[in-house]
């Protein structure tokens, strides 16, 4: 492996990934539309920057003349049929365990009538009168069509982090012996850690569209790159493990189409920086155990060699 030239992929990579942002939310920002029309602002802002990372991939391969290979584009679902299954259901029950735990320290946040359900089903006057029904069929909808149709949005993020940085960095972690592209057979050999600096550059990454909605303050700062650093780990894994970027986009599509459910079942005296969501301090703790036991098992990262892709 050539340290030098996968050293400056790694600073292009990110220098492309994390100077736009920047420039995209000063434009937003520049033109009035954050004052006019604050929603579509962000829109726009958010619709271009998750397009980034992909592109950043691209990007470099093509400056710095990188081969094609190891896109890990292919589905390998026969090889990693396991990966996408944990994918799938593992973000419903961290941000479970975390809305739970978060309503069991505070049970006074706890909404058992669903007002926020009920006010989304006012059109329909049926499910606003049952709104827990109403609940089950956005759960069951969301768990069978939304989170396909946001895996495939999330692959404008998951291509460049999981499927292109996270290799970098594995490469770089495990030294100058690692082979000509970074991975060797034991994927413990720089895996975890890369799965945390990627978790770590993916939070900030974030901080222009924060910066954009008045959201950027130290605290929530430090509870988030806490919360993007364990959820890469469960990403890291089911890729590594699949060997495809298939089931780590299907995963960031679980955790976003479930992200809003805990807030649902809360009322206006909850803390939004505790919880219930899962990128609160208590909300996130279901991430921050399985991303724990994930490091700390001597198998987790171990045993199989990514499918070259």
């Amino acid at each position: 492996m050539n340290t030098q030239l996968n050293t400056k992929r790694i600073l292009i990579f990110l220098t492309f990934v994390i100077v736009i942002p920047c420039v995209v939310v000063l434009a937003v920002r520049q033109s009035g539309m954050m004052d006019t029309n604050p929603t579509g602002g962000m829109m726009l802002a958010n619709y271009i920057i998750i397009t980034l990372p992909a592109l950043a991939n691209i990007f470099t391969r093509v400056v710095t003349k990188e081969s094609w290979k190891n896109l890990w584009l292919r589905p390998n679902f026969k090889h990693g049929w396991r990966s996408y299954l944990a994918a799938w259901l593992l973000p419903l029950a961290a941000t479970i365990v975390g809305g739970g735990l978060f309503f069991l320290l505070f049970p006074q946040t706890f909404d058992p009538n669903l007002g926020q359900v009920r006010a989304a089903f006012a059109p329909i006057p049926a499910l606003a009168a049952q709104p827990w029904l109403g609940f089950l069929i956005m759960l069951v909808q969301t768990m069978f069509v939304v989170v396909f149709i946001n895996g495939v949005v999330s692959m404008g993020e998951e291509f460049g982090w999981r499927a292109y940085l996270l290799q970098k960095l594995m490469a770089l972690f495990a030294g100058p012996n690692s082979g000509d592209d970074g991975l060797k057979p034991n994927l413990t050999i720089g895996a975890k850690k890369a799965a945390l600096v990627v978790g770590l550059f993916w939070g900030v990454w974030h901080f222009p569209l924060f910066y954009l909605g008045s959201t950027l303050n130290l605290p929530f700062v430090l509870i988030y790159l806490v919360f993007t650093c364990s959820t890469s780990v469960l990403l890291s894994w089911v890729t590594l493990r699949s060997g495809s970027v298939w089931p780590a986009s299907i995963g960031h599509g679980m955790l976003n189409a479930f992200a809003a459910f805990p807030m649902f079942m809360s009322n206006a005296t909850a803390n939004p920086l505790l919880g219930p969501g899962p990128s609160s301090l208590i909300g996130m703790m279901g991430y921050v155990i399985l991303a724990l036991a994930l490091l700390f098992s001597a198998k987790s990262f171990a045993g199989k060699e990514a499918v070259r892709s």
